[in-house]
């Protein structure tokens, strides 16, 4: 989704983090046994503005510990971006034979020994795209070497229905499988499109996620464009044990188990309420599930972490 104009320079940001925090602190949810609990957020840092700023989709990488791959928006250069936990840049890579018409999430999967990244450029504001496409990359072997990516695969795909907003995308290598959840449908629902469906393939409706809070009617008039979008799905990430979907949008992260049968009701295991972010866009695990990173597509795209509790 592209960028609500906020004035947020970086010291105000801090100084709302703060803020927002105080009134807005994680709340650790129900269903305890079954889902880790969370610690309060933490700063993690501010990308490079000249690098990443609209960061739209956030993914771990599955080579090296402590790296993340991230992406822009729609309408900006086609570029990975390798990060590390405090979001200092690594390397930046580009895909010069790929536009981005509209990226909105990265996720990373392993198979037969290789490590793979996926983009979702899947935007779709006005609801008039009818090809959406995922891109297929190796992931780099070293992060730090920046240069160029040619996909492995690119699928272009239809929705079954018609036209749809999708901002989230996650794989699981066990169910060899893309995962896609609508943004601004009630409930929101979780499609699934299998790593090799040839082009023209039509993702099948996995679930719908019930129970994820919507903004009352007075949030709704009163807050803009904020009150209107902030239970929408922008991001989403499987955990690395393939048990939990951690789904985002702007006001908290929902946690659901990932479905066993298709076609079922997903309830809530627990949530995480986020302080004050301009546009929470990206959520990723780290790579032993140990952490939580949430970053912001609105400039100057603050990322914060949560460490995941001892029991």
């Amino acid at each position: 989704m592209k960028s609500i104009v906020l004035l947020n320079p970086r010291s105000a940001f801090l100084g709302l983090f703060s803020v927002g925090y105080l009134f807005l602190s994680a709340c650790q949810a129900t269903s305890e046994a079954t889902v880790p609990r969370w610690s309060d957020p933490v700063f993690a840092g501010i990308p490079d503005a000249g690098k990443l700023s609209e960061l739209s989709g956030l993914t771990r990488s599955n080579r090296a510990d402590g790296v993340y791959w991230a992406i822009n928006d729609g309408d900006n250069p086609a570029e990975i971006i390798a990060i590390d936990g405090n979001a200092r840049t690594l390397g930046t890579f580009t895909a010069p034979d790929i536009r981005n018409i509209d990226w909105e999430d990265i996720t990373n999967y392993s198979l037969a020994g290789k490590h793979y990244l996926a983009i979702a450029d899947t935007g779709d504001n006005g609801g008039v795209r009818d090809v959406l496409f995922i891109h297929i990359f190796e992931e780099p072997s070293d992060a730090k070497r920046s240069g160029q990516l040619a996909p492995v695969k690119s699928i272009r795909f239809l929705w079954p229905d018609g036209a749809r907003d999708a901002e989230s995308l996650f794989a699981s290598a066990k169910n060899r499988s893309f995962y896609l959840i609508s943004k601004k449908r009630v409930p929101a629902e979780l499609f699934a499109l299998p790593f090799d469906a040839p082009d023209g393939s039509e993702p099948v409706l996995v679930a719908t996620l019930e129970g994820i809070a919507q903004p009352d009617a007075e949030t709704m008039n009163k807050k803009g464009d904020y009150g209107r979008y902030r239970a929408q799905i922008t991001a989403a990430d499987l955990s690395p044990d393939n048990r939990t979907i951690a789904v985002l949008n702007y006001q908290q992260v929902t946690f659901f188990p990932m479905p066993k049968k298709s076609k079922i009701r997903l309830k809530p295991l627990s949530t995480l309420t986020l302080p004050w972010l301009p546009q929470a866009e990206g959520i990723t695990y780290s790579r032993d599930g140990k952490q939580l990173f949430v970053g912001s597509e609105q400039a100057p795209t603050p990322v914060i972490r949560y460490d995941r509790q001892q029991p």
